[in-house]
């Protein structure tokens, strides 16, 4: 078996397509319908969802640096985007959706809310239409404590579509490790091997998140789209992954993201169960100080793949796809 990776590296300013989030698999789960934000004035925002039944929804805020409101709908699934910018909103950011399967089934609803004002909710749900609705209203002003990265510190990026690398590298059968270059080249030194660390046991879980430190936000899986499976990585900013490939009985990809911290929402582990990507499993790893998420594949394929990353989301997609065979390709 070959896994061929395509360092195909995009880096787009704005999503091209809506990546839906993987659907639990059970009977009859309540679909979430849809999800509005409505600006009512400049002190209150409305954001309702049309539910296809009622569930008895958990609701609760979380303050510091990155206050956010959270929603869990029990045994329910959400078929559309996972992240819904809102750029219109003062008092939310953006809306992210989630799938847990551990320790019950539910799909969670994340709500960035401002960092410059305190913002207070209320809820109602109504009956007749199955429709619940969270009012955010606008509270006093929040002390600023987040230190923003300053500009020399990224990677020149264009808002522009911009190809960073076109080539396809083979790896032989036998071959039991191969490091496949960063997504973007900063320094000599990315050409070294990611560090070993091994992604079965990782490091006790020891995190001590500051204000503006890279994170990694949220992970996800999306088998619906025709331009292959997909795995998301909802960043804080923009910071692409080192990407390594294993082959040995059971292929894995694995992404490095260096001096990064992982963020309580993010699912440990995700069993995809699609053609190509079996499961998705993120740790943080405390000796390297870095979070690695491993794609575990199906054996016996060779695989094609693709790197896009979502400037203005900070949001970086692994695309896989299965290389054509040497019959077909002719």
């Amino acid at each position: 078996m070959k896994l061929g990776i395509v360092l195909a590296v995009t880096i787009i300013g704005f999503c091209l397509f809506s990546p839906s989030i993987l659907l639990a698999e059970k009977t009859n789960p309540v679909e979430i319908v849809s999800i509005n934000h409505a600006k009512i004035s400049a002190d209150q925002e409305t954001i309702s969802f049309k539910l296809g039944a009622p569930v008895p929804v958990t609701m609760f805020a979380i303050k510091g640096e990155r206050p956010r409101l959270v929603i869990d709908f029990p045994e329910s699934i959400y078929r559309k985007k996972n992240l819904i910018p809102l750029p219109e909103g003062e008092l939310a950011e953006n809306i992210r959706i989630g799938l847990h399967k551990e320790p019950k089934s539910k799909a969670r609803i994340v709500i960035d809310l401002s960092k410059n004002y305190a913002v207070d909710y209320k809820h109602s749900f109504t009956e007749s239409e199955n429709l619940l609705e969270v009012v955010l209203t606008r509270g006093a002003i929040a002390e600023k404590t987040v230190n923003i990265p300053q500009e020399t510190e990224k990677a020149p990026v264009s808002n522009d579509v911009l190809p960073v690398k076109d080539e396809k590298t083979v790896i032989s059968p036998g071959v039991d490790t191969n490091t496949i270059a960063p997504a973007v080249a900063a320094t000599e030194e990315v050409k070294d091997a990611p560090p070993v660390v091994s992604e079965d046991n990782p490091s006790p879980a020891v995190q001590e998140i500051s204000p503006g430190m890279p994170q990694l936000l949220e992970v996800s899986f999306d088998d619906s789209s025709n331009r292959g499976e997909m795995v998301l990585f909802h960043l804080n900013d923009f910071f692409p992954p080192t990407v390594s490939a294993i082959e040995k009985n059971n292929p894995r990809v694995l992404c490095d993201f260096p001096s990064m911290k992982l963020s309580s929402d993010v699912q440990k582990q995700i069993d995809a169960g699609g053609k190509y990507v079996e499961s998705v499993r993120t740790a943080y790893h405390a000796d390297k100080d870095m979070v690695r998420v491993v794609l575990d594949l199906s054996p016996d394929r060779d695989y094609d793949l693709q790197q896009v990353f979502f400037k203005n989301d900070n949001l970086f997609v692994l695309i896989v796809n299965e290389l054509p065979s040497e019959k077909d390709a002719q």
